[in-house]
């Protein structure tokens, strides 16, 4: 495994919300590009899409990718909901003069994404969910988790302070010995995927060392996750375009049908034989794809 990969702090940027919070977020691509909004992955960060940034700036595109409420550098906002999130966007794209943008989400990203395209139709020009989830507040969908995901939500509704300790952990490793946790996500992963992480050196480790550095942000961020979003799937009325691995052991391929009926008009594009880590291996296509 190579440890190639290192995050580039010029890239960071930091706005200081309308209630005083802060919001971190990086951008990367070209500086002129057309605008996409990058909701990031669970357990991730603000830079889980950086090793695609030399893609994205020959796509021509402005990758804006924040840390959400108490992930990575951006400041708490306890018992917050998909959609109240989506408020800490509208500001974000307020302060840059951005108009009209594309969204795109992975895995739990996917939801916040889904949640800026429902509530800001008339900013959003096109919606990409990656390997993302329907709603979990459902008790039948919520036992189709991933056991890892389903054991960090409950601990997190019913035992904050033990899953504040095992985020916590896991921050501080990906902090101090990324390439090790990078090899501990690889070798626990399929074939497809942890070739992406392999060839990513310390990324994977580096970007949840950072995403879990706030460990009570954390655990708002998995509950968030797996209570109510604040809408519904059919409130989201932008062009969309669900893409899904079809050897995904994080989330089950049948749920991008969820998503693709419960969505207007959205359309599939399914990956044979990949995994999760279609959100880094596809991201600069489907990034560009959202664009004229």
């Amino acid at each position: 495994m190579s440890d190639s990969f290192s995050h580039d702090p010029a890239s960071d940027r930091e706005l200081r919300l309308a209630d005083g919070r802060r919001l971190t977020w990086s951008e990367f691509g070209a500086p002129d590009g057309i605008p996409v909004l990058s909701c990031h992955g669970g357990l991730l960060c603000r830079f889980d899409v950086e090793p695609c940034a030399p893609g994205f700036a020959e796509a021509g595109l402005r990758v804006l990718s924040p840390d959400r409420p108490g992930v990575g550098r951006s400041d708490r906002a306890p018992g917050h909901s998909t959609a109240d999130w989506v408020d800490d966007a509208r500001q974000l794209l307020d302060s840059l003069g951005v108009e009209r943008v594309a969204v795109m989400g992975w895995s739990l990203g996917g939801q916040y994404a889904a949640a800026v395209a429902a509530r800001l139709a008339d900013r959003v020009s096109a919606l990409a969910l990656v390997a993302a989830c329907p709603p979990l507040d459902d008790r039948h969908r919520f036992a189709q988790l991933n056991a890892m995901d389903r054991r960090l939500a409950r601990l997190s509704q019913r035992a904050a302070p033990l899953a504040r300790a095992a985020f916590t952990t896991t921050a501080r490793l990906g902090r101090r010995s990324p390439l090790r946790l990078a090899h501990f996500e690889a070798k626990h992963s399929p074939a497809s995927d942890a070739a992406v992480i392999d060839g990513q050196g310390g990324w994977l480790g580096l970007a949840m060392g950072e995403g879990a550095r706030n460990g009570a942000g954390m655990v708002d961020e998995y509950r968030a996750f797996v209570g109510p979003w604040g809408f519904t799937l059919d409130e989201v009325a932008v062009p969309t375009r669900v893409h899904q691995g079809t050897a995904d052991t994080l989330v089950p391929p049948t749920w991008a049908d969820v998503l693709v009926a419960g969505i207007p008009g959205a359309t599939l594009t399914t990956y044979d034989g990949e995994g999760h880590m279609i959100g880094i291996s596809h991201r600069v296509e489907i990034a560009a794809a959202l664009t004229p």
